[in-house]
């Protein structure tokens, strides 16, 4: 037999530089480090999310999601993308 998971999730990709969207998603949660200068000249972000169990550091490309109670947490960008599809 198959299965599909039937949860709708709310998402969004990290990508190393769209801090005030993550900021906006994910509030509280959502934590800013700021590491050497890239090659432009700007500061890279580090984002940090915190949950109930940790602080986890995402890397760009993974996903930040909302799980169903409202708490957050990080998914590498190939198991998220295996596990779900965007809704349109």
């Amino acid at each position: 037999m198959k299965y599909r998971r039937k949860e709708i999730i709310e998402a969004l990709q990290w990508n190393g530089k769209n801090q005030a969207e993550v900021k906006d998603f994910a509030g509280q949660f959502a934590m800013f480090d700021y590491a050497d200068m890239d090659k432009d000249g700007t500061l890279d972000a580090i984002l940090k999310v915190k949950n109930s169990e940790k602080i986890e550091a995402a890397h760009a490309g993974d996903y930040i999601v909302r799980g169903a109670k409202g708490d957050f947490f990080i998914m590498k960008q190939a198991e998220f993308e295996a596990l779900y599809e965007e809704v349109k």
